[in-house]
């Protein structure tokens, strides 16, 4: 039986990793008693699969994990033994169970992000944002590509020191890095997806 979990992860949980994700929850299964099917092999792991790696620090709203049970449980049975644990910076919105064979990264791809800061650089971002081309140059082994990263955006607008975005598989980290603001200046948050 398959299970999709609607999370939220923030406070000082919003500074554990993708893995370390992954490994919490394992860890948060067994704790709370719900049987995951495992794979087979020399190396069993449970079956449990996340959407794409959130940047470390971002506090993340509505993020996406599936699991497979090992025995039938209801959605609200499982939402409320997950939050039973009172994981500080840990909260599980919604369960829902799923029928088809669909994953994650096929659906959300999709993410709505809001990059909070002061005025000087909300300005910066929401020029770079403004341009017909934001072209990210990357040398590697002294080859040198080029992606333009306004391909990646759906949407964006501001609201005073707020600048809210649609973006393809790709986080705001990148056009900050490209504004010159530096990650740590701003407050990233991910609010979830839009399904396509």
């Amino acid at each position: 039986m398959k299970k999709r979990i609607y999370f939220d992860k923030f406070g000082e949980m919003r500074f554990i990793s993708h893995l370390d994700t992954l490994r919490f929850m394992d860890r948060l299964l067994k704790k709370c008693h719900i049987p995951v099917k495992y794979s087979q092999g020399f190396h069993p792991r449970p079956k449990i699969s996340l959407g794409n790696p959130v940047s470390l620090g971002t506090a993340a709203y509505n993020e996406v994990m599936d699991i497979v049970l090992d025995i039938p449980m209801t959605d609200e049975e499982l939402r409320d033994k997950l939050n039973s644990s009172e994981v500080i910076g840990f909260k599980v919105n919604k369960v829902e169970t799923v029928e088809d064979k669909s994953s994650i990264t096929d659906i959300f791809i999709n993410a709505l992000f809001e990059v909070e800061g002061e005025k000087e650089d909300i300005d910066k971002l929401f020029g770079l944002l403004n341009q017909e081309a934001i072209v990210e140059r990357k040398e590697k082994k002294g080859k040198v590509t080029e992606r333009n990263l306004k391909e990646r955006v759906i949407e964006f607008s501001r609201e005073g020191n707020i600048v809210k975005m649609e973006l393809v598989n790709i986080s705001p980290n990148s056009f900050l890095t490209l504004a010159d603001i530096k990650i740590e200046d701003v407050n990233i948050k991910k609010l979830g997806y839009k399904q396509i």
